[in-house]
Formats: C-alpha cells, structure tokens, sequence
C-alpha cells in the first residue's frame, strides 16, 4: 500500500503522483520534470511505463511517499480516484471537468485540498479584459477530440473564465453541428461560445465589441482596434503546476468548478429535451 503523508507534509520533498499518461497525463509530466519534481506514475495501461520513474497500473502497489497527486484520466473516474487521497489530507488537482453530474461532484466538493484544473486563468490576456462590455464572441475550437463533448472539454475553460467578469450567465440557446454555437447572456452582455473538436483552424479567441478588442488565449494576444498591444510568454500550465505544489492555486476553483457542472448539466437536459420531443 502506498505511503501517504498529512497535509502538514506537503512542502515536504517527497514524490508527486501522475495518475494517467495519456494526452494531457504526458503534458503534466514534462512540467513536473521541468520543476525538477519527483514523479510517481500510475496507469491502467502497463505500454505507457517509463524508464525513469516508478510506475504502477494499480494505486494500491504504490510504496513512494507521497505529497499531492495530479489525475488526468476518463472523467467518469476522476471522483472515485480523487476521494481517496482527499480522505487522507493530500492535496489533488483534478482535470476538468472533475465530474460529470452535480451529484457526483457534490462527493469531493467540501474538500479543501481539492484543486480544478484552471489554465487559462494563468493567461497574461486576462488583465485587458475591457470594461463596459457590449458583446462577446468566443471561439473555441481544438485539434483533437475529448472525452464528453466540446461543452464540457472544451467550453469549461470559458466558463470558469467568464466567472470572474460576470456574476450571472445564462445559455438562451444551444445550435448543433460542425460547430456547436452557444447564445446567452453574461449578465446583461450578449454571449456567444462556438466550439467544436477536429476543427481544421485551432482557435482559443474572446472577441469583445466586434473586435474592438480581441483576447488570443492561443497566441497569448491582446488586440485593440486592429493593432497588437501585448504578447505574453507564459507557460500557463507549468504556472498552475507550481503554484498547486506551492499551495498556492485559488481554492475557488471548486466553486467554478460546481456552477460549471450545474450550467451544462442544464444544457445537457435541455438537449435531451429537444430530442425526445422530436422523436
């Protein structure tokens, strides 16, 4: 069984637990490796062992001392896993979305030594977010495919970033297709989202008023009036990374993380409505 340690414990030097190494699982390793951290690793998948770290397709054979615990696997594990280093005062920080139903989440929600996955928060773009508002148009479209929906895997990050301009944001209407569009409102600004997976123009934009200023998430731009006014360097995930093994991340994260869950929990029903009436 594998050794835990307290919260107490955690600025100690002991070892940082990768669980799965698939796309994003492989991404947190090289920011670990790049912070000189000492990773234990553990998937399902025995093909995905590597040579310089204790691997383990099964948590219970893990021996390392432990201090905090990253998880990047199927959501639909991500609250059995988590729960059982939260039971034991280790600090976890989950992938998005931690979870698929607002009940299940409600299981890990009251754990203070839980952390959401948060990236664009670490974005330079965020403080030239204007004021006095009029309209937002976000594009939000990626490479590859998730493994729920390009809601949930992909219009999660717009949806925990738009929490901290706006108290209140309401879905009006959901169009499906190539590209599935959003339309609502946040607060009293008109929103749109459009996301989608496989898309040929990989696009991470808010455009606010037209374009009278664009925030490029991607290229860590800031636009105004057509004339470039700040490219930004950082490495959002490695800057997460540290500050979760710092102690550092926003607690809040949970509760962007819960208003999220319930929002598309809304949209998913709302959709299965729609189906259902035109069956």
């Amino acid at each position: 069984m594998f050794a835990v340690t307290k919260a107490d414990g955690f600025k100690t030097a002991m070892h940082i637990l990768l669980i799965g190494l698939g796309n994003m699982g492989r991404k947190y390793l090289l920011k670990l490796e790049e912070l000189g951290k000492l990773p234990v690793l553990c998937d399902k998948d025995p093909n995905k062992a590597l040579d310089n770290y204790p691997f383990y397709c099964h948590l219970e054979d893990v021996e390392e001392d432990i201090k905090a615990v990253i998880i990047a696997v199927d959501p639909k594990d991500h609250v059995k896993l988590a729960k059982v280093f939260l039971d034991q005062g280790i600090p976890v920080l989950l992938e998005k979305p931690p979870a698929l139903t607002r009940l299940d989440f409600m299981e890990i929600y009251h754990y203070p030594n839980l952390y959401i996955s948060e990236v664009e928060s670490f974005s330079t773009c965020l403080s030239y977010f204007p004021k006095n508002v009029k309209t937002l148009s976000i594009e939000r479209f990626g490479r590859g495919r998730g493994y729920v929906s390009p809601l949930w895997d992909l219009a999660w990050h717009d949806l925990y970033l738009l929490q901290r301009f706006f108290k209140e944001i309401k879905i009006e209407d959901l169009r499906l297709g190539d590209v599935w569009e959003l339309r609502g409102k946040a607060d009293d600004v008109d929103l749109t989202i459009k996301t989608a997976w496989e898309h040929p123009n990989q696009s991470r934009r808010w455009i606010i008023d037209d374009g009278a200023f664009v925030l490029d998430f991607a290229k860590e731009e800031v636009w105004k009036d057509g004339s470039l006014i700040h490219r930004g360097k950082t490495d959002k995930l490695g800057a997460m990374v540290k500050a979760f093994l710092s102690g550092e991340l926003d607690g809040k994260s949970r509760e962007r993380a819960l208003r999220n869950i319930e929002l598309l929990e809304y949209i998913d029903h709302a959709l299965a409505f729609e189906n259902k009436k035109e069956v």
